[in-house]
């Protein structure tokens, strides 16, 4: 679990600094939840997913998850008032897929 977390961080370029600012937590606190010296409790466990858009099951189980899941994982975190755009570049890149938007 803890490599997964630390794997993960790194793959989105964040220092250990910049996630524990992230995480409102000290950066002492996540070097030792990355070496698996510390225990990680539920609610740090759910700010750590958020952060890094993975779940729960991938942080504590290391099941993979498809890029499907991946991609709706990463659209549920986009901020509601931004979906009116998000669905208009959507629809324009559907359109420019051609018949069947791109489904074949």
């Amino acid at each position: 679990m803890y490599r997964r977390i630390r794997a993960a961080r790194e793959g989105l370029g964040y220092t250990r600094e910049q996630f524990a600012e992230k995480l409102d937590v000290s950066v002492s606190y996540l070097a030792e939840l990355e070496r698996g010296r510390t225990g990680i409790s539920v609610k740090m466990l759910i700010k750590v997913c958020d952060v890094l858009g993975l779940s729960a099951d991938y942080v504590l189980f290391g099941e993979e998850r498809s890029a499907d899941a991946l991609l709706l994982d990463r659209l549920h975190r986009i901020d509601d008032r931004y979906l009116p755009l998000l669905e208009a570049v959507i629809s324009q890149l559907l359109a420019l897929s051609g018949p069947g938007g791109g489904t074949e």
